[in-house]
């Protein structure tokens, strides 16, 4: 596992950065100097990584947090952060490790096919063995509101009862199931429904296991 240091104010400007830093980030070292720890960090990151700087106390043990970063390539990075304010001037000692994947990251158009092949497997199964032994509805569904995020469409329940081949009501009941366990959510004042942050990240870890190749 990687480690990299940086150093920056208790604003969050960073003053210096040691090499791996720029290789965790992607970014030349010029560019990182003098940047604001806001203009890296994943928008959803941001509220946390400010109650952390406004949390550290002088020579207190080190705040850990956990934190997305922003690459160059739109792709973004998951770090675990050791913080210490340790000055009189307050600059901040940081300590970042992370896991590196050596497999090159799945892009959305091969993602995208394995959600269409994962949905036709799931079909042909349920016809050639019956549904009523073989049906995997949840499967079917979060599927199909996968694929209906990767096109650009809002899908409505009438929408995924039609392209699952599943009547209107039992689509309504599983979506409350899995509403439940926080992998599907209702657009607010529409008839929309999507995957929650949850089953979002659900199916593409199913997804991506699905493109592993087999040893």
């Amino acid at each position: 596992m990687p480690v990299a240091h940086c150093v920056s104010s208790t604003a969050g400007t960073i003053l210096v950065a040691d090499s791996n830093f720029c290789r965790l980030l992607q970014r030349p070292h010029a560019e990182l100097i003098g940047a604001s720890y806001r203009s890296i960090t994943v928008a959803e990151d941001l509220d946390k990584s400010a109650d952390m700087l406004g949390s550290l106390v002088d020579k207190a043990a080190p705040t850990r947090l956990r934190k997305r970063y922003w690459r160059p390539d739109g792709t973004t990075v998951e770090v675990d952060l050791l913080v210490s304010r340790f000055d009189a001037a307050g600059h901040l000692v940081s300590t970042l490790s992370w896991r590196e994947d050596e497999a090159p990251r799945d892009t959305p158009l091969r993602m995208w096919k394995a959600a269409l092949r994962l949905k036709h497997l799931y079909s042909l199964k349920m016809e050639e063995f019956g549904r009523e032994l073989f049906g995997d509805f949840p499967g079917l569904i979060l599927l199909d509101l996968y694929l209906a995020e990767a096109e650009g469409r809002l899908a409505s329940v009438a929408d995924v009862a039609g392209s699952t081949g599943l009547p209107v009501d039992s689509v309504q009941r599983w979506l409350r199931v899995l509403a439940q366990r926080r992998l599907v959510q209702s657009s607010d004042g529409t008839a929309s429904v999507q995957l929650g942050h949850d089953g979002l990240g659900k199916i593409e870890r199913l997804l991506t296991a699905a493109l592993q190749p087999v040893d």
